[in-house]
């Protein structure tokens, strides 16, 4: 029972540390046809905060980007690409509930527990529960666009929301999530 526990924990630990990408496409789009990208200017919103504006940052997310772009066949072109390729990041005061808790009479124990001899381990005596509070917080949404280049029409489009939860860690953040986006592009048939 414990180790069931244990597994469901690290589940939902785990699958509130990745935010679940979403796609949406054109669904009459041959994505075969592209064979180019080229890079659109990037859109940061991020209040006044310049931990958010970060050249280094965007230079990062285009070069991870381009590099699964490539992996899926396709390859940079400034002059006549078929596809542009774009970012935009923003950040918004948002508000969570909050499970906090309470067990005031929490501690190691040893004996007869509630339901037979227990052995030594920790121990839940009380009658606590959780309280919930609302909390402010900033989430940072990370969205990539594919661009038709000839009709100028988005064809695809990516995104995750909580993309950076520490601005302070904005570089590596932001490029693991857009590389994470950019996979799920369409394969090429070849």
């Amino acid at each position: 029972m414990k180790r069931l526990l244990v597994i469901f924990g690290l589940m939902a630990l785990g699958y509130g540390c990745s935010p679940r990408v979403a796609v949406d496409s054109n669904s009459r789009t041959d994505f075969n046809k592209y064979k180019t990208f080229t890079w659109m200017d990037s859109d940061v919103k991020a209040d006044q905060n310049p931990a958010y504006y970060n050249q280094l940052a965007t230079q990062s997310v285009e070069n991870t980007m381009g590099s699964v772009l490539q992996e899926k066949g396709l390859t940079q072109n400034e002059s006549n690409p078929d596809l542009l390729v774009g970012y935009h990041f923003f950040v918004e005061d948002k508000t969570r509930t909050v499970a906090n808790p309470t067990s005031p009479f929490y501690g190691p124990y040893a004996g007869w527990g509630r339901w037979g001899f227990r052995g030594w381990g920790p121990g839940w005596w009380g009658w606590g529960g959780n309280q919930y509070t609302q909390e402010q917080y900033k989430a940072g949404t990370l969205v990539v666009d594919m661009v038709d280049a000839r009709t100028h029409k988005l064809v695809w489009r990516g995104a995750v929301e909580d993309a950076v939860v520490n601005p302070t860690r904005i570089t590596a953040q932001l490029t693991k999530e857009a590389e994470r986006i950019v996979s799920k592009f369409p394969e090429r048939n070849s």
